[in-house]
């Protein structure tokens, strides 16, 4: 049985441990910089000035704040400047979430948007109005030509926005600097603001016209030449690098969610650095699949799985496996074609084609293969760990025994979920009281398949959690009913419990209460009795 290793007498300090998760970040941070700058090449160096004085902007001192802070300032604006990072759909989110707050207000409210130029202003009421469809909309105003940016993430902003009577107007002009773009845009917004007096204007532009010298400076100089004021006006931020780096130097990048850095500015930080650069990439690699110009991600899944394999090797201080793997992603066919080859158990290839139509990622030991759904360096840093614990002892989650693959499936999906947690400890799975929550909510809608399936998960994650607790008390015997279930059901039950107890794993890493040594210990160990590992984890964490 592998007892998971407590501190020792002198326990490594949980910041070391947090300067080791750093150090794992930041190496993710370069590995897909590297990536981008080999798709984009050398900027201008008039585009590298712009790029610094935003930076410059961003290097100022901050406090903690709160969304509450935010939407009271929003709410005392006259014009809300709103970063947007084009290919991150976080970004978008959090416009639409601010757009919603501040049609909650008396004051009317108009939303400004860079991603329509102003000469297609007709089509844009004609879309809003309900007049075009999605389809001639994007023809109209020649999306793919003049914007191309994922429209699924933009277009529950329209919506809320027509569901709230919001008024959208276009703000963008067809100008080929960076500058005259930020003084068109000034001079459209200030138009708006002659004509709606009374309205609150929130502008959703590029991250980079935030900056004081760009789009706010160009403001205050079209407002002196046109003779009117300009406007009380807020600047928010979003998901800026170095505001991120320095809230995890303090610990405090998973309880911070907003920064305010002046009277007029916020900085929303709400993913980490990377996950802005896998947005960029991924929306590089659908334009060039669309154009038959790429296979699609594979090297560069496979490019970033590979390097973690190494980090996390040396992270947990066990030798380095062979890193190489065959990486797949985006149902590509050539996996499934190799997964179906294969002289695979009928029920291990079903298992996999599971995972992948689930939209989890797999690293098929059998093959060497791994399979992300998306570039996503989530599913990376799992299939990583997957690499490094298999190549070093063996392990492998399926052996034929239901009883203990059961819980070996448990141990394998923890493991991966601890490893995507060191890479982003933002990234959070639903413990045992959003399941109870679930079926607290879900409890009279007796009729949807979809609701039965999830119910009946939740149901079988709660009674092993309550079966834990009374195993602790002394009580013996098994859920056979769990372990008898059909594979699909299986898999959802052991994902969540695997979520649960890599939660867990990491945070008491993170915090100082058991070592890396433990980690490692158990992937170094060979797979033994998956289910006593399983509970000498869990009563180790109980009591740590």
């Amino acid at each position: 049985m592998r007892q998971p290793a407590q501190a020792s007498r002198r326990p490594m300090a949980a910041t070391d441990v947090q300067r080791a998760f750093l150090r794992l970040q930041r190496g993710v941070q370069r590995q897909l910089q590297a990536e981008v700058r080999a798709q984009v090449g050398t900027q201008s160096p008039a585009l590298e000035r712009y790029y610094r004085n935003y930076l410059r902007d961003l290097r100022r001192g901050y406090r903690a704040s709160t969304y509450g802070e935010l939407h009271t300032a929003l709410l005392e604006s006259d014009i809300v400047l709103i970063g947007d990072y084009h290919t991150l759909r976080q970004s978008q989110e959090n416009a639409r979430r601010l757009l919603e707050r501040a049609a909650l207000d008396a004051r009317p409210v108009c939303l400004g948007l860079e991603m329509v130029l102003e000469d297609h202003q007709p089509h844009l009421d004609a879309y809003m109005r309900g007049d075009l469809d999605d389809d001639a909309f994007l023809e109209a105003i020649r999306y793919r030509e003049n914007w191309n940016f994922r429209w699924w993430n933009f277009r529950p902003l329209l919506d809320t926005a027509r569901a709230a009577g919001v008024r959208v107007v276009a703000v963008n002009a067809a100008e080929r600097s960076a500058p005259a773009r930020d003084a068109r845009m000034a001079n459209r917004i200030l138009e708006i603001r002659r004509a709606m007096p009374d309205a609150r204007l929130l502008v959703l532009v590029g991250d980079m016209h935030l900056a004081a010298k760009h789009l706010p400076a160009a403001l205050d100089r079209e407002a002196e030449r046109l003779g009117m004021p300009a406007g009380k006006q807020l600047l928010v931020y979003q998901n800026s690098d170095d505001l991120y780096w320095d809230l995890a130097a303090r610990g405090a990048e998973t309880t911070t969610q907003v920064v305010r850095m002046g009277a007029d500015r916020f900085c929303v930080v709400e993913v980490p650095p990377w996950v802005k650069l896998q947005s960029y990439l991924g929306w590089e690699q659908e334009l060039e699949s669309s154009e038959g110009a790429s296979e699609g991600p594979e090297a560069t899944c496979g490019a970033v799985v590979e390097h973690l394999v190494r980090r996390l090797s040396e992270l947990l201080g066990l030798p380095l496996v062979d890193p190489t793997c065959e990486a797949f992603a985006n149902f590509e066919e050539a996996f499934f074609d190799a997964v179906d080859a294969a002289d695979l158990p009928e029920e291990r290839a079903r298992e996999i084609h599971l995972h992948a139509f689930a939209n989890r990622g797999c690293f098929v030991p059998e093959l060497g293969l791994a399979y992300l759904p998306y570039l996503s360096v989530h599913h990376a840093a799992e299939e990583a760990m997957h690499i490094v614990h298999h190549r070093t002892s063996g392990f492998h989650p399926v052996s034929g025994e239901r009883f203990e693959d059961f819980y070996a499936r448990i141990l394998w999906v923890a493991l991966g979920h601890a490893a995507s947690k060191m890479v982003n400890p933002l990234r959070t799975a639903s413990d045992e009281e959003a399941f109870r929550s679930f079926l607290r909510a879900t409890t009279r809608k007796l009729h949807e398949p979809e609701l039965a399936f999830r119910k009946l998960v939740a149901r079988f994650v709660l009674q092993h959690k309550d079966h834990e607790r009374a195993r602790r008390r002394g009580g013996r015997g098994r859920l056979q009913q769990i372990y008898a279930q059909d594979l699909d059901i299986t898999l959802e039950i052991v994902q969540a419990l695997g979520g649960i107890l890599g939660e867990r794993m990491f945070a008491a890493l993170r915090d100082g209460r058991i070592e890396r040594e433990a980690l490692a210990a158990l992937v170094r160990a060979p797979r033994g009795e998956p289910s006593r590992t399983y509970f000498a984890w869990i009563d180790s964490l109980e009591t740590n």
